[in-house]
């Protein structure tokens, strides 16, 4: 008897693991549609209309969602929206041209220090929800150096609202 149910318990774990049945076939009309647009209208397409949190900010351009840090010699890539002050001297590392090593964001921090300094903001900042305190922005111009929001260290676009109170409280 002890067989019998090991063979049962067996084949009852084989069909648990079987692939999932097949689904209706796509039309090839609509496969066709589908690779004449581009990534960034099938996302958009994809995304409900008036559901919260699924606006792009104005200045963000569809087809470039992210800008260029370079130091000439590395680069990577931030979410458009997290460079939140960039001095005039610093102007040219800034959507700049991918040159050289692309490196991660943590490796081109670790090398760029010199010139990046990073602010980590809450989500409720990055959301536009709470405004960032001013006296933020004044100690970033004093520093002179190009200022990354981050969140948990990795950077993180913040999107403002002109509606929202000034923060008081630093």
């Amino acid at each position: 008897m002890k067989p019998t149910l090991l063979l049962h318990h067996m084949l009852l774990a084989g069909a648990a693991l079987a692939a999932p049945a097949a689904t209706d076939p796509i039309p090839p009309g609509e496969i066709s549609s589908r690779h004449k647009s581009t990534p960034a209208e099938s996302a958009a397409s994809q995304v409900p209309h008036g559901e919260a949190g699924a606006t792009r900010p104005v200045d963000e351009a569809p087809g470039k969602p992210s800008d260029v840090l370079s130091d000439g010699r590395n680069w990577t890539v931030v979410p458009r929206g997290a460079v939140l002050h960039v001095p005039r001297t610093l102007a040219n590392r800034v959507d700049a041209k991918p040159l050289g090593k692309l490196l991660s964001w943590d490796d081109f921090l670790t090398v760029n220090r010199g010139w990046l300094f990073t602010e980590e903001v809450s989500l409720d900042q990055a959301n536009g929800k709470v405004a960032i305190p001013p006296s933020r922005s004044a100690i970033w111009k004093k520093n002179g150096k190009v200022v990354v929001a981050t969140h948990l260290g990795g950077p993180l676009p913040v999107h403002t609202r002109s509606d929202l109170p000034v923060a008081t409280n630093p």
